[in-house]
């Protein structure tokens, strides 16, 4: 199993339509995604600015073909207008 873990920082003021948008649309459009294990997804307490994306997917091949699909684009986008920066890092899990 392959974990994404990613750090999301967010607009100050963005916060709840962010939340809105990945409840709403960007959930969905990873869990449906023929790969993915599992999706987590949540708020900061400290930092109420940043959120934590965790997929668990297949294996690093899922996540690659995700990448290559139409959906990658549209998922991308719904950042765009919330984003101010994060990380991203991969696990291989046992």
């Amino acid at each position: 199993m392959l974990l994404e873990r990613s750090e999301l920082m967010i607009r100050e003021g963005q916060e709840e339509g962010f939340d809105a948008v990945m409840r709403e649309r960007g959930l969905s459009i990873l869990s449906d995604f023929d790969g993915v294990n599992a999706v987590h997804f949540g708020r900061g307490v400290e930092n109420p600015s940043k959120f934590l994306l965790m997929v668990e997917w297949v294996d690093m091949s899922a996540h690659e073909a995700f990448k290559k699909s139409p959906v990658y684009g549209p998922f991308r986008e719904l950042f765009g207008p919330y984003s101010v920066g994060g990380v991203m890092e991969h696990f291989e899990m046992i």
